[in-house]
């Protein structure tokens, strides 16, 4: 993954974290995801990409994590579990993450789009992506517990090329 993609993700979920929980997250050890399906945790929050940088993110974690989060969004002591309300704020901190990164992704001459973050909860959450589109993920920790940031983002014009060549490769005579 291009560390021009990387750099404003990090950068965001650390500014926005310090800015809506009043918490600089931990970093732990980078991991590339080769093989897909991956799995998350309980909570997903997924965010698509569009224009120069395609792919998605998806920032996950535990339900308890979600929701110590949740409840800090929502300026509550506790929440007794992660209804409508703070899948809302959940989802909103997803958004706030994306967008930031996109205006620093636009400093670097990349134009991107952001869908409206999906937030998913179950077990065993497996997330795909196309095969040429690898994913990093970055463990991060706050004092609620870990959050794992999955960034699945390639530049347009690989996806572009990669069709062009597919496409040029093959036969296409009209017998």
């Amino acid at each position: 993954m291009n560390a021009d993609f990387l750099n404003p993700f990090v950068k965001s979920v650390h500014n926005v974290l310090s800015e809506v929980i009043y918490e600089k997250p931990g970093r732990d050890k980078l991991e590339l995801k080769t093989k897909y399906p991956f799995l998350t945790s309980e909570v997903a929050i997924i965010v698509g990409f569009t224009g120069d940088i395609v792919g998605q993110v998806v920032i996950s974690m535990d339900i308890d994590c979600a929701r110590g989060i949740a409840a800090k969004m929502m300026m509550e002591e506790d929440i007794p579990e992660l209804d409508e309300f703070a899948k809302s704020a959940l989802g909103e901190l997803a958004n706030m993450i994306s967008a930031n990164a996109t205006i620093s992704l636009s400093e670097k001459g990349f134009v991107a789009d952001i869908t409206p973050p999906s937030v998913i909860t179950g077990k065993k959450i497996a997330v795909s992506c196309p095969q040429n589109i690898k994913t990093l993920m970055v463990p991060l920790t706050v004092s609620s517990g870990r959050i794992e940031l999955f960034l699945s983002l390639i530049e347009n014009k690989h996806i572009e090329e990669e069709h062009k060549n597919q496409f040029t490769s093959h036969d296409l005579s009209m017998n």
